[in-house]
């Protein structure tokens, strides 16, 4: 440890690779050692974020591991976005 204390993140659109599928399936491999470390889950909704596997594992642990009061969702609609 460096000493260094505070919340730390889990994004897994940046901490996964979205192109290279070598690279995507060991990130995806080590998700359930984050998804342990994490106290909260905060999925920012799409119609695309169930589509992937992965994500869906991402809630199934979560839930197994923390319950649904960890489970933190925000709908992003385009309206958000622009």
């Amino acid at each position: 440890s460096l000493g260094i204390h505070g919340p730390s993140t889990f994004l897994d659109k940046a901490c996964i690779h979205q192109e290279d599928s070598d690279i995507m399936r060991k990130g995806i491999e080590r998700l359930g050692a984050f998804i342990m470390r994490s106290d909260k889950m905060l999925i920012l909704y799409t119609e695309l974020y169930l589509s992937k596997l992965w994500t869906i594992y991402e809630v199934a642990a979560s839930l197994t591991l923390n319950g649904g009061a960890s489970i933190h969702v925000i709908h992003m609609n385009n309206s958000v976005l622009l």
